[in-house]
């Protein structure tokens, strides 16, 4: 839309969430975004997914009635909104490892499955998110073993 989100990371700045409008070019902090991170906007538009720094908590911004609502207190990695903005997806290595969601309208949080034995690329750190028809994706390490250098000579 015309609307991105960011906000600035760093040991010098303060965490918050920042809107601009791109027509009149004002930036603005979303209110109460204080010490938040990660936005995600809602693919209707109306709500803004958020971590908070340092208390693994999912946050969910209503921009109709201007309130933050947490939905969850668990470690999350790469949320992800499902097509029809029902559900925010994650996946958080802690406790027993796994792929969840959960439902904004009631906070109901599902474990989809397990990540336990999935060895994930960059140094563990992985990524996961969710495909155009919301089908799960995971980035995920398959090795070294199966690359090959071969001498080929043209006949």
């Amino acid at each position: 839309g015309d609307t991105p989100l960011f906000f600035e990371p760093g040991p010098s700045r303060r965490l918050a969430i920042h809107v601009m409008d791109l027509k009149t070019r004002q930036v603005s902090t979303l209110p109460g975004s204080e010490g938040l991170y990660g936005p995600r906007w809602s693919p209707d538009g109306r709500m803004i997914a958020a971590l908070r720094a340092g208390s693994e908590t999912l946050l969910v911004f209503d921009l109709p009635t201007r309130k933050w609502t947490e939905l969850e207190r668990i470690y999350v990695g790469y949320p992800s909104w499902s097509r029809d903005s029902t559900y925010v997806y994650f996946d958080s290595p802690v406790g027993e490892p796994g792929f969840y969601r959960v439902r904004v309208a009631d906070h109901k949080l599902e474990r989809l499955f397990s990540l336990k034995n999935v060895r994930f690329a960059d140094a563990g750190s992985g990524w996961t998110g969710l495909a155009p028809d919301d089908s799960p994706l995971v980035l995920r390490d398959v090795g070294s073993q199966e690359i090959y250098a071969l001498d080929w000579e043209a006949p």
